[in-house]
Parts: structure tokens; C-alpha cells; sequence
């Protein structure tokens, strides 16, 4: 097929969906700019520039700068196609779409460094891993709030691949890894236990301590594994009381030690179903899948639970 014949293809496509449209009475060639121009503008806020956007959304350049800079007496673009429109709407960038030397939120970045040395990684062995210029460019990341994509990249793939294990079963010396981890307790770092793969880069997401934060069950973990208890958990542990306020002092108390035992059993149940799975040939990230949780949240379960207290419980 000819350049001529695409065009001319491409044109009669666009035509019978045009009579389509109007046929089934949904012809909208035009549609309000402003929320593609707001979602715009919060892209560029990231780090993204409109040649990233129109590369990634295949919305042309000319399109873009009209939809922000054109001005007149009548005010902003009040309209642009469609389909544009759509385009605009339906993309947010991912990490890998920006260019090695944007500067990006720091949000998951910041968050992987500390979940790392949550597990012992020092700044020192993690700088080993990847292309960074400084030990103290590391370190300062753990509190920065803007990197550029290159380095956010490395540092999410390290993550990926040191956060399933303690730092000593990848030939960290154990003092080292000792001291990465009093250093993040101090500071009250989550770990890799904590994120959602899904939700880490979020900056409104929280860590979910204990699989079950923003509930009674969750509050009670926290006490029974020693971890500090995180606002939604207090919220949620206060309300729990307060719909119990009416109860006697001795109902009070027995409905306390009931969601205790529960709590405490439900973990246990929790790491005796993944080896139950495990056993059947399944791996971590399927049982982790199966049921619900995520799969550093199912190792960290399992390490509080080994398998003769699982079978106990």
C-alpha cells in the first residue's frame, strides 16, 4: 500500500465512524478542555515535559500548546477534539516513560532506601549495586523529595531485587546490617513488609504495618509483634472501644482478650495456609496472591509464625 492509499484509508475509516456516530446520535467531536488541561498540567508537575506527553499519548505538540497557552479575548481553549481529549485523560506516566534526566517525586524512591535498610541494607553495600555518583547522594535520598528518573529507576530495580531477604543472606556482614536496621527502628522506617508494589510511588498511600492497618485486628498486631502503632490503627481501636462503651466492665474485658486471641491465631492460620500452598508446588508470589495479601507481607507473617508454632496454633 502507497502512502496515497494510507491516507486515503485512514480518512474513509475516520469518515464511516464519523456516519456511525451521528447515526447512533453520539457524534460529540468536541468536548470541554478543561479537565485534559488540568490533567495536563499535573503531568508536567511530575517531571514531564509535552514532547514525553505527545510521544506517550499520541497527541501532537501543536494540540498540546494550544490547549495550554492559547489565549484571547475569549480566554483559555474552551474545547479540542474528542478523542484528544480522551487520550489525555486516560494516560499517567510511569516511571520507565520519563527521560534519565527528570526530575521526579522522590516519594517511592525515598520510601525503597528506607524499607531497604529496615532489612539492613547500608547506604554503603546498596551503592555497590548501582550507578551512583556518592555513598552521600544515597543517603540524602532517604529525605529528598525530588531525583531524577535515571537513578529512581536503579533504585527501584536494586529494591526489587534485595527486599525479599534480610541483607545478611546477600553477604552483608551482620554488624553492618545490624546497625542499618537500629538506625531505620529509630526513625520509624517502614519495611518492604509494609508497601504495596502497587502503592509505594504513591505519595497518599500509607504503610500497612501489619497486613491489617486501619482496623481493631491490625491495632492488636501491632502490640503482639512490638511494632509501633500507627494512627489508622489507633483510630481504629478507638472506635472499636467506643462501640463497646455501654458494655459492663467484665464484657468489656472478655470482648478485649477475644479480638487478642483472634488476632494472634489469624496470623498463625495465615502462615500455615501459605505452606500449605507452598507444599503443592505453588510459589510465594501465587500463595501470596491467593490469599490476598502481598508477598513480602506473607514472608514477614511466615517469619513470626515458623512452622512448629503454625501447626500449634
Amino acid at each position: 500500500m502507497t502512502t496515497e492509499q494510507a491516507i486515503r484509508e485512514a480518512k474513509n475509516r475516520w469518515a464511516r465512524r464519523r456516519r456511525r456516530l451521528i447515526g447512533y446520535g453520539q457524534w460529540q467531536p468536541f468536548t470541554d478542555a478543561a479537565p485534559a488541561r488540568e490533567h495536563v498540567l499535573a503531568i508536567q508537575a511530575t517531571g514531564m515535559g509535552l514532547a514525553g506527553i505527545a510521544k506517550h499519548t499520541s497527541v501532537g505538540i501543536g494540540t498540546l500548546e494550544y490547549l495550554l497557552y492559547r489565549k484571547d479575548q475569549y480566554g483559555p481553549a474552551a474545547a479540542i477534539r474528542t478523542e484528544s481529549a480522551q487520550a489525555l485523560l486516560a494516560y499517567w506516566p510511569a516511571l520507565d516513560d520519563y527521560e534519565d534526566g527528570a526530575n521526579i517525586d522522590a516519594t517511592g524512591t525515598r520510601r525503597r532506601l528506607q524499607a531497604l535498610a529496615k532489612v539492613g541494607w547500608s547506604s554503603k553495600a546498596i551503592h555497590q549495586r548501582i550507578d551512583c555518583s556518592s555513598v552521600q547522594t544515597l543517603e540524602r535520598l532517604r529525605y529528598r523529595t525530588k531525583v531524577t528518573a535515571k537513578l529512581a529507576r536503579a533504585i527501584r530495580d536494586v529494591y526489587n531485587d534485595l527486599s525479599a531477604k534480610a541483607a545478611e543472606e546477600h553477604g552483608v556482614h551482620s554488624s553492618i546490617a545490624s546497625r542499618s536496621r537500629t538506625y531505620a527502628t529509630r526513625y520509624g522506617w517502614a519495611g518492604p513488609e509494609a508497601w504495596d508494589p502497587d502503592t509505594i510511588d504513591d505519595p497518599d498511600a500509607k504503610p500497612d504495618w501489619t497486613g491489617h492497618c486501619g482496623t481493631d485486628r491490625g491495632w492488636w498486631l501491632h502490640r503482639l509483634e512490638g511494632i509501633p502503632v500507627c494512627q489508622p490503627c489507633e483510630t481504629a481501636h478507638g472506635q472499636w472501644k467506643a462501640e463497646r462503651a455501654h458494655l459492663t466492665h467484665s464484657e468489656r474485658w472478655r470482648e478485649l482478650a477475644q479480638a487478642r486471641s483472634e488476632a494472634r491465631s489469624r496470623e498463625a492460620d495465615l502462615a500455615h495456609d501459605a505452606r500449605e500452598l507452598l507444599r503443592h508446588g505453588i510459589d510465594v508470589q501465587q500463595a501470596a496472591e491467593r490469599l490476598g495479601v502481598t508477598r513480602n507481607h506473607l514472608q514477614q507473617v511466615m517469619l513470626r509464625h515458623p512452622a512448629d508454632e503454625a501447626v500449634a496454633a
